[in-house]
């Protein structure tokens, strides 16, 4: 008996899974032979499950019992890795995420009530304690991450049902909203796009986590050393994504006024700039860039070349760095997926007066002029780039123009259809710096 959905969750869990634990492995956040017992186990565990006489014997229950045995492989990571801080933790929504994906609702529903039991499991067997001050927060956010994500999925969804039109689905031709500064266009349906907008940003980290644990992995086999920028790499990987889930989190929908038109959601509370009693954000963008064109020549570029070129050995900005790794991975990735095999894109970072800047070339496909007009609005797609069958659902540049502004910022782009695109980026210097 044969279930793809099934054998997709499994796989992709115990992938999951297997590389996070070479990750604590290599960093040396507990003793290797647990981790890797584990690690074992799940592995173990995917290639009994997805045999064909197992799954047909135990029917509606694997998916159950799979789900389970995850949840007890986690809190056994979990306990042995730092308990509530441990980055296990981040599998915990991931595994919601997975189960809603390709198993459906029901299955999404089932394994955020098991990880709610899961870590009250550990708080009632002393391996986190709720007394400790220091643990009460991540022990809460551990509770309460895998339901507020699926919550947040559910709303998404209902909206749409609700609605009858996924934002993607609207055709391109149709005729354009009445005219109004991008900026302030307002996000159809609230929190109907919630879900696309957190799995969005998550994918890109998680993407460059799995390369950098490959090669980490793969070195291991040969008898090598983790390679230390390897596992800097991945460690910001990481906290790029906590702190992506712990902004969403944080994230609550708007008044839509019925005067002039607002956004619908906020920028979540990463891309927004900190309180004025708190000390003000800065990010130098040459090593943000810098490390950036690393990852996605290691983890998406295939045949692309990716050039940087940095004008000023350090460009010091007042800005929030989680933010603005936010907003130049959804223009970096806009043009890798539209620039074809042998193609180029190129990242230029200056000065300009008051400003720093940043010019991300490509060769790809381009976009028209009435596109063009269009670019920044939410939920939009040109036609080239759905002709091109790449996956996407237009959100990239509008979450970039509303992230850069909200940091001081502006955004532009220049293309021409069949000649590639030029997105320009403004932010200002760190006060009292120019490079």
């Amino acid at each position: 008996m044969k279930d793809p959905a099934f054998a997709a969750h499994r796989a992709a869990a115990s992938a999951l899974f297997t590389l996070f634990s070479l990750l604590a492995i290599a960093l040396g956040l507990a003793e290797p032979a647990p981790l890797a017992a584990a690690a074992s186990a799940s592995l173990a565990g995917l290639w009994i499950a997805t045999r064909s006489g197992v799954r047909g014997a135990l029917a509606s229950f694997a998916s159950p019992l799979a789900m389970l045995l995850d949840q007890v492989l986690l809190m056994t990571a979990i306990a042995a890795t730092g308990g509530a801080r441990s980055p296990y933790a981040l599998l915990i929504p991931a595994g919601v995420a997975l189960a809603w994906t390709l198993e459906g609702e029901a299955a999404a529903r089932f394994h955020a009530a098991l990880s709610v039991l899961a870590v009250g499991g550990l708080a009632i067997f002393g391996a986190v304690s709720p007394l400790d001050p220091a643990s009460r927060f991540p022990l809460a956010a551990m509770a309460l991450g895998a339901p507020a994500l699926l919550a947040a999925m559910e709303a998404a969804s209902r909206a749409r049902r609700e609605s009858g039109v996924a934002g993607e689905s609207r055709p391109v031709s149709a005729p354009a909203e009445p005219s109004a500064p991008t900026a302030a266009m307002p996000r159809p349906g609230g929190l109907r796009q919630a879900e696309a907008e957190i799995l969005h940003d998550l994918r890109s980290p998680l993407s460059v986590i799995r390369v950098y644990a490959d090669l980490i992995a793969e070195g291991a086999r040969r008898g090598q050393l983790p390679n230390g920028e390897h596992l800097a790499n991945l460690k910001r990987e990481i906290e790029l994504a906590e702190s992506l889930v712990e902004g969403a989190g944080r994230t609550t929908p708007a008044r839509e006024s019925s005067g002039a038109a607002e956004p619908a959601e906020p920028v979540p509370s990463t891309g927004a700039p900190p309180p004025q009693d708190a000390a003000p954000a800065s990010a130098d963008l040459v090593e943000i860039l810098g490390s950036l064109a690393t990852a996605y020549r290691l983890s998406r570029a295939g045949n692309r070349r990716i050039e940087f070129i940095a004008e000023r050995p350090q460009l010091p900005v007042g800005a929030e760095p989680v933010a603005l790794q936010r907003a130049f991975r959804n223009v970096i990735e806009n043009a890798i997926k539209y620039t074809a095999d042998g193609g180029e894109i190129r990242i230029r970072a200056g000065a300009a007066g008051p400003h720093a800047f940043v010019v991300v070339k490509d060769t790809g496909i381009g976009m028209s002029a009435e596109e063009r007009s269009r670019a920044f609005d939410y939920a939009f797609r040109g036609s080239g780039a759905v002709a091109s069958g790449k996956p996407g659902k237009g959100l990239g540049l509008a979450l970039t123009k509303q992230i850069l502004e909200a940091n001081g910022g502006r955004i532009s782009l220049s293309s021409e259809a069949g000649f590639g695109s030029e997105v320009t980026i403004l932010l200002p210097f760190q006060r009292g710096s120019r490079g």
